[in-house]
């Protein structure tokens, strides 16, 4: 059972994934209690978790493990070699005003839109920046509750110029950049020379099977003003 429960693993680390389609028999086997519990004990002790969606598992590492997952440096230069810590905020609030234009409904199924335009998140964060460096009191507020200075990642956003896909600090660069983190990460397909991007099946199932509790979903319209 122990050499089922290390190719199962083996697997994961290597594709982040094991789908029932493609991968039956390692499917199968994970559904056996005993591997199951080998593979429970090495997630207390390496610091993941296991997500079963009925059709795939997904290998998801705790937010500090920094062996699985990504460092605070390898998350920078992924951005860039010069990128500072501004930089790596600014990508992550990007990527959390995609997964808010996606996954922001309120319904029972939080599905918004199969796809965005580039033109339209542009808008959603021209807008957003502008809010935090208009309403300072607010501003203030927010960056004491979460403990990042929203004011400064406004401020570095404010400073780029529209510019175009090619320009690695512009406005269009730099959301090219977080398109293209995400797409390495297989969640998103980018379509019509970065003009859209869409969903796909890994990103849904993250999304709708683990990080849509109740509580995030609150957390994620706070912090961007939507809802109450």
């Amino acid at each position: 059972m122990l050499k089922k429960a290390l190719a199962i693993f083996h697997k994961l680390l290597e594709d982040g994934e094991l789908d029932a389609k493609q991968d039956g028999e390692l499917y199968l086997e994970f559904r056996k209690e005993e591997v199951r519990q080998i593979l429970g004990e090495f997630e207390e002790e390496l610091g993941f978790e296991l997500l079963d969606t009925g059709r795939t598992i997904y290998l998801i590492p705790d937010m500090d493990n920094g062996v699985l997952g990504y460092t605070l440096k390898e998350y920078r230069l992924n951005i860039a070699a010069d990128a500072r810590l501004a930089d790596a905020y600014l990508q992550s609030y990007i990527f959390m005003m995609i997964f808010q234009m996606f996954y922001g409904g309120k319904n029972t199924n939080p599905i918004q839109r199969e796809f965005i335009l580039t033109r339209d998140l542009m808008e959603e964060l021209d807008q957003k920046m502008r809010s935090y460096l208009e309403d300072e009191e607010k501003t203030r507020k927010l960056e004491e509750e979460e403990d990042v200075n929203f004011a400064k990642i406004a401020r570095l956003w404010d400073s780029k110029q529209i510019g175009d896909w090619n320009l690695r600090k512009s406005k269009y660069g730099t959301i090219s950049r977080a398109y293209h983190q995400l797409e390495q990460e297989r969640l998103i397909r980018i379509f019509e020379e970065g003009r859209q991007i869409r969903r796909t099946k890994r990103l849904d199932d993250l999304f709708l099977y683990h990080y849509l509790d109740e509580a995030r979903v609150q957390e994620l319209h706070r912090i961007l003003g939507q809802g109450e």
